[in-house]
């Protein structure tokens, strides 16, 4: 018998080896859980972690875990994940966390329970419910074949913000490097913190007649941008808002200077130093 167990244990070694790409036996076996992490407390489920594997392109974050709702997605939850194409959002969810889906940049959309009383997703951008706050924009949505100045092959898109919408949520577009062009509505008030930073292919910019605020970094590194019109409804720009816009070297804006609220360096720079060239025109 002794000898028995010792033989299935070298064949099961054995096995293991032939498997280059499995790290352990409970990987060949299957045993190794690809389940989505979670915290529980209160009574509540809060979305700590998904996988990332090629296997693996479509997240679904289930109503309930072990008994109770799932009602939250914890900040870096869904970041950095390199095969997911759609992350699926379930009925009890009432909170994101802004830094829960950065980066995923195959992901081309989001999908929201109907059911859902927070959050909605209008072909596949994710929103508030009342449809005020668009939180999260999916990287790859609607590309399309382009080609470049030199001629190479790259892939594009554009995207018009819906009427309606008064706030794009920090980090909404973070890192959309593929994203030529986009239209903001008359109804944004607000752009948040980093909401375009890296959009390095943004060229144009419809800027909202009403907008009120500009974040910190909100189009840091949009290096394409050569010039933008401020409206006179401006109150405040914070910190290094356009940081890094090295194209951009015309600023119109329909206000007097001393009528906003302007952070340190909120103009654009130069790895933070001054551009030459720049014009800002003021009323």
């Amino acid at each position: 018998m002794k000898n028995r167990i010792i033989k299935i244990s070298a064949l099961l070694i054995c096995i293991c080896l032939l498997f280059s790409g499995c790290s352990s036996a409970s990987e060949l076996f299957g045993i190794e859980s690809d389940s989505i992490e979670y915290k529980i407390e209160n009574g509540e489920a809060t979305v700590t972690g998904v996988p990332n594997k090629i296997t693996i392109t479509s997240i679904v974050i289930p109503d309930e875990y072990e008994g109770v709702p799932v009602t939250k997605i914890a900040d870096f939850a869904s970041v950095n994940l390199e095969y997911a194409t759609e992350i699926k959002i379930g009925k009890n969810i009432k909170e994101i966390g802004t830094w829960a889906f950065e980066n995923n940049q195959q992901l081309t959309s989001f999908t929201v329970d109907e059911s859902n009383e927070t959050f909605c997703s209008i072909d596949g951008v994710l929103f508030t419910k009342d449809m005020k706050t668009l939180l999260f924009y999916p990287l790859a949505k609607d590309l399309t074949d382009s080609k470049d100045d030199n001629g190479n092959d790259i892939k594009v898109s554009e995207y018009s913000i819906p009427d309606g919408v008064e706030t794009i949520r920090t980090k909404a577009f973070y890192k959309c490097g593929k994203i030529t062009k986009i239209v903001i509505p008359d109804s944004v008030k607000n752009i948040e913190e980093k909401v375009f930073f890296r959009c390095s292919a943004l060229k144009e910019l419809t800027l909202s007649q009403n907008v009120e605020f500009i974040g910190k970094d909100a189009f840091g590194f949009c290096s394409a941008i050569s010039e933008i019109n401020i409206p006179s409804t401006i109150k405040q720009i914070d910190e290094y808002a356009f940081y890094n816009c090295t194209s951009l070297l015309t600023i119109n804006v329909d206000a007097k200077e001393s009528d906003i609220k302007l952070a340190d360096k909120w103009y654009p720079t130069k790895n933070g130093l001054a551009i030459k060239d720049l014009k800002i025109n003021w009323k």
